[in-house]
């Protein structure tokens, strides 16, 4: 991918040397009530003037297609959708930050469901067991010393954000049988229609105006580059028929689930292996297609022109 012990890609070019490194110890979780220390140039710093107005409610959608803002845990847990940078403030207060607004994304990164450690900690992939950190690192898709501490500063730096396919806590996938499965679907695209559309609100699209925000005209243009399944059981059951075997990698445009709201032209979308420690397999098996996958993103520019327009 490019990246050296000195140099960081998109914005501000920090030092590696920079970061502290940040290790999980003793199998400690990092504690609910409060975010560990901030590393330099952490978006989680004091706020600045707004940068973008939340829509008054005469221009919101009351579209259930489309989420209006991204999805926030309640108190006491931390845990969020993060598809932009948030503020020391927002953060805190636990509401969507307006003082960093959405753009396209170059990758976006969906899980099953957030354990019960991330719900705690507010950091994807936190729990100590989860290989997710180490493997960006390996397919070079973060800079090798970045870890789960970074998980905030991912969006705005790098271009990567996080979901998950459910938004409620839990360590089994295997416990959310069919019919939620199918529940979260519903939720989960009207997640992204929300995403695409507040990206069209940042750019000026005058195409995201009430009544035309669900539209694929809009994800076309300002959908993610790239979105990557962390797993295949949440890939696999957004189909109506379940199938039985998901390959790893990249997925014909042609065989997308029915009903998905981003645009297979502008959108490309890829399968890959679990990162739980639960999930038995090689570590060929498990490696390769992260590596292959951040092989494909060094190949993609970020920010997009639209979205350096934008700032």
């Amino acid at each position: 991918f490019g990246f050296t012990p000195t140099r960081r890609t998109a914005g501000a070019m920090l030092s590696a040397s920079a970061f502290e490194k940040f290790r999980f110890t003793g199998g400690r979780a990092v504690a609910a009530a409060s975010v560990s220390r901030k590393r330099e140039g952490s978006p989680l710093t004091p706020t600045q003037p707004p940068r973008a107005r939340a829509k008054p409610d005469d221009e919101v959608s009351d579209d259930p297609s489309v989420r209006q803002h991204p999805y926030i845990a309640p108190a006491p847990a931390r845990w969020r959708e993060r598809y932009a940078p948030t503020c020391e403030a927002c953060e805190a207060a636990r509401v969507p930050c307006v003082h960093h607004p959405e753009v396209s994304l170059k990758l976006l990164i969906i899980g099953h469901n957030p354990s019960e450690h991330s719900w705690g900690s507010g950091w994807s992939y936190s729990n100590p067991s989860n290989n997710f950190w180490k493997l960006l690192a390996k397919g070079r898709i973060v800079p090798e010393d970045w870890t789960v501490e970074d998980c905030p500063r991912l969006p705005g730096d790098l271009g990567i954000g996080f979901t998950d396919a459910g938004t409620v806590p839990g360590n089994d996938a295997n416990a959310y049988n069919r019919a939620t499965m199918k529940k979260w679907r519903s939720d989960l695209y009207a997640r992204l229609r929300g995403h695409v559309a507040r990206c069209a609100d940042t750019s000026g699209d005058e195409d995201a105006r009430v009544g035309h925000r669900s539209s694929m005209s809009i994800a076309s243009r300002h959908g993610p580059d790239v979105v990557a399944f962390s797993g295949k059981r949440q890939y696999a059951q957004l189909f109506d028929a379940v199938p039985s075997r998901v390959d790893a990698g990249r997925q014909p445009p042609e065989s997308l689930p029915p009903g998905w709201p981003l645009c297979p032209g502008r959108t490309e979308v890829w399968v890959m292996p679990s990162s739980s420690g639960r999930a038995a397999m090689t570590r060929e098996a498990r490696e390769g297609p992260w590596v292959e996958l951040g092989a494909r993103l060094a190949t993609i520019p970020w920010p997009r022109a639209e979205c350096r327009g934008a700032e």
